[in-house]
Formats: C-alpha cells, structure tokens, sequence
C-alpha cells in the first residue's frame, strides 16, 4: 500500500468535559474523538472516566496521535452497571 503524503487514515483529540458533581472531585471524563483526514466531523468517539491523576498520561497517549486503523475503544466494569 503507498504512503499517504497527507498523514495517517485517522487522527484523534481528547476532549475533557467539565463534572459539576462534587462527588466526582477525584476523576476526570471526556471523549475521544476520532477524525477521518478531510471530513469535517468526527466519525467515532468514545466516552471515558478516568481518575483524575491519570489524565495528563492519557491525553499524552491519544491526543494528536494519528493511524491507518480505527480504533475500537471499549470498557465495561461491572461496578458501574451497580451504580
């Protein structure tokens, strides 16, 4: 397959959204957008909740990053389905 001169398929942005709850002080949450290269929108995101002391990390590792491959971001935790 030639190289793309444009850059990769795909590139992601992290987007932290604010919690208003006091309960939640200690976490962080957002989405992970993923763009296709040249459309406008967003053609997947993801949601997330992350301890707030892992944020810095995590947007390290997704955002601006660029891939020929969708990702397929999932978790599932039983102890939310409790809450």
């Amino acid at each position: 397959m030639p190289r793309r001169a444009k850059g990769k398929k795909y590139w992601f942005n992290v987007i932290e959204e604010a919690i208003m709850n006091e309960n939640a002080k200690y976490f962080a949450g957002g989405r992970i957008a993923v763009f296709e290269r040249d459309k406008q929108y967003a053609v997947y995101e993801a949601r997330f909740w992350i301890p707030i002391e892992f944020m810095d990390a995590f947007r390290e590792v997704f955002d601006f990053k660029e891939s020929d491959h969708m990702p397929m971001i999932r978790w599932d935790y039983e102890e939310l389905k409790k809450v």
